[in-house]
């Protein structure tokens, strides 16, 4: 049988540390077992209610309001902290709130999300399970931890200097299916422009009708039309880096077939990024979401779950240009410490 062993840093002393008895390792498995089923069971609850057009677009403006959040965390787990805190606007573990010289208030309780941890699979010997290539094996599990939102701290007392409280991080939004009107923000197109270029792309302006812009793959090139206000041409011109940043060029007749799909990604995406520009922008692809989420909850999940991670991580590498943000990171599981191979609880991702 397969055993897990948790991929460690350095060594660290683990004097007076209590051993756990083999039950008590076994109830602790158990126990959190039940606590990813129960955090997935929200998830799917919380997804389910994306998957129309009005819920995906309160999600979409959250997201935008909450960039932080959306820079920080998985869509799984920015799911999970609207879900149990929809006011949060910058959540961050209890150990990174007190580097920053702000403390949780006690008696907080914490917003519990799921934080990925590679682990390395041994065989009954102990030893590492390889494949045909002789690497090792690793597998991905999930666990869970708590992050506080800012709302839940105060100062430390002992912070040298007061500092200036965290932003929300709240941007103005526009309506949902509302006209692109108005100047677009200085320099977005030319950010854009260069995001496209690192991806290969040239942009040009010219002829586009019907349509207000595309992306050619064969030429390598986003046109965007001519005659259009300046904010309108820079929203069209982020829908298709958010086509190309999606790798939609990559393959026309996938596109084609999913094109519901796709075209929602894109939307989403762009509507994200000239949301945090300050730019009003529009999402009108939102009605496909019902004709291809799928029939079951849990297929809507798995499905909603993975078109939201794409539109996030899109969005993340488009904002690396139009506005970058030095303190983006993604969440891992360092804030806790594994103490036996029982901890570890393999869940599907």
């Amino acid at each position: 049988m397969a055993t897990l062993n948790r991929r460690r840093s350095a060594a660290k002393p683990t004097k007076g540390k209590k051993k756990l008895t083999p039950e008590q390792r076994a109830e602790f498995a158990e126990k959190r077992k039940a606590e990813v089923q129960g955090l997935q069971e929200q998830l799917t609850a919380a997804v389910v209610e994306f998957a129309s057009s009005e819920g995906w677009a309160a999600l979409l403006k959250k997201m935008a309001q909450r960039s932080r959040i959306m820079r920080k965390y998985s869509f799984r787990n920015s799911a999970l902290v609207f879900a149990q805190c929809p006011h949060a606007t910058d959540v961050r573990g209890y150990n990174e709130w007190k580097g920053r010289g702000r403390q949780v208030r006690k008696g907080e309780h914490g917003i519990r999300i799921l934080a990925p941890n590679t682990v390395m699979l041994r065989d009954e010997k102990g030893e590492p399970q390889k494949d045909e290539h002789g690497n090792e094996k690793h597998i991905t599990i999930f666990k869970p931890i708590s992050v506080f939102d800012v709302s839940q701290t105060e100062r430390a007392e002992e912070a040298q200097e007061p500092g200036a409280e965290p932003a929300a991080g709240d941007v103005t939004l526009p309506e949902i299916g509302a006209k692109v009107q108005g100047t677009a923000p200085a320099e977005f197109m030319d950010r854009l422009t260069r995001c496209l270029k690192s991806l290969g792309y040239t942009v040009e302006r010219g002829d586009t009708a019907p349509a207000d812009g595309y992306a050619d793959p064969a030429t390598q090139t986003v046109r965007i039309g001519l005659g259009f206000p300046e904010a309108h041409a820079a929203a069209v011109l982020a829908h298709e880096a958010g086509h190309v940043q999606l790798d939609h060029t990559a393959d026309m007749a996938e596109y084609r077939q999913h094109r519901g799909r796709m075209e929602t990604e894109a939307e989403s995406v762009a509507f994200i990024v000239c949301a945090v520009a300050g730019l009003d922008s529009s999402v009108s692809s939102l009605s496909y979401i019902a004709g291809w989420a799928g029939k079951t909850p849990e297929k809507v999940q798995e499905t909603m779950v993975e078109v939201g991670q794409r539109v996030v991580e899109a969005a993340r590498a488009i904002l690396a240009f139009t506005d970058p943000d030095e303190d983006q990171d993604e969440e891992t599981g360092a804030p806790e410490v594994v103490d036996s191979e029982a901890e570890a609880v393999p869940v599907a991702a």
